[in-house]
């Protein structure tokens, strides 16, 4: 699992959910590492960390897509913004979180992906 521009908390949140789950997160620093690690890894989904006002890294998913169609891609926003959650379900995403994030919706979340890849 690919985790790009999440918080630290949300991060610690992860990586305890992922425990219990199987898919070990892997953060990556930059679009580019993203990108190339998505093609080179097969991760089983990508996590993206996003901030209102800037819905920048909603810009990746096309990316994301682009290499792998299947690849799940979870959002968690970095608060409750309708415009933040429609820009990004537009975009056919996985699933949809808001922080603080709960450990046991997302040992769900990667549960259902899992399941999902089966």
């Amino acid at each position: 699992m690919l985790v790009f521009g999440c918080r630290e908390d949300d991060l610690a949140v992860l990586r305890s959910a992922s425990g219990a789950t199987g898919p070990v997160p892997l953060t990556v620093e930059s679009p580019a590492e993203l990108a190339r690690r998505v093609i080179e890894r097969r991760p089983v989904a990508v996590v993206l960390g996003v901030a209102t006002p800037t819905l920048a890294h909603l810009d990746l998913i096309p990316v994301i897509r682009a290499a792998r169609g299947d690849l799940p891609v979870i959002i968690i926003g970095e608060e409750d913004s309708l415009e933040l959650e429609r820009s990004a379900r537009q975009r056919s995403i996985f699933y949809y979180l808001v922080h603080p994030i709960e450990r046991a919706e997302v040992e769900a979340v990667l549960k259902n992906v899992l399941r999902c890849k089966v």
